[in-house]
């Protein structure tokens, strides 16, 4: 049987932030010495941000393309064809 936090306690071993709070409580902590076999609170792996996603937008031959995730970097036979309009940040919904 493994331990309760057991994906916790491997974390931390690892090297990940350990957060903590008290059980029902909203607020997490930084927790640098967990003392996993107190029932009283509860732990988890401090959650890391997330990269921001972007939408760039070029105009190719005149014609309007976005690109998604390319790092703003777009391959096509004729560079002269390919005006870099801009970049739109795209909000993660949670």
């Amino acid at each position: 049987m493994k331990h309760k936090w057991h994906k916790e306690i491997k974390a931390w071993a690892d090297g990940a932030e350990i957060q903590c709070k008290i059980k029902d409580g909203c607020i997490w902590l930084p927790d640098l010495c967990p003392s996993w076999e107190n029932d009283t609170w509860d732990f988890r792996i401090k959650p890391q941000q997330k990269e921001p996603q972007y939408l760039y937008v070029y105009s190719v031959d005149s014609e309007i393309k976005t690109f998604q995730n390319n790092n703003g970097v777009i391959k096509c036979n004729d560079p002269k064809s390919v005006q870099y309009i801009g970049k739109i940040k795209l909000e993660n919904e949670e």
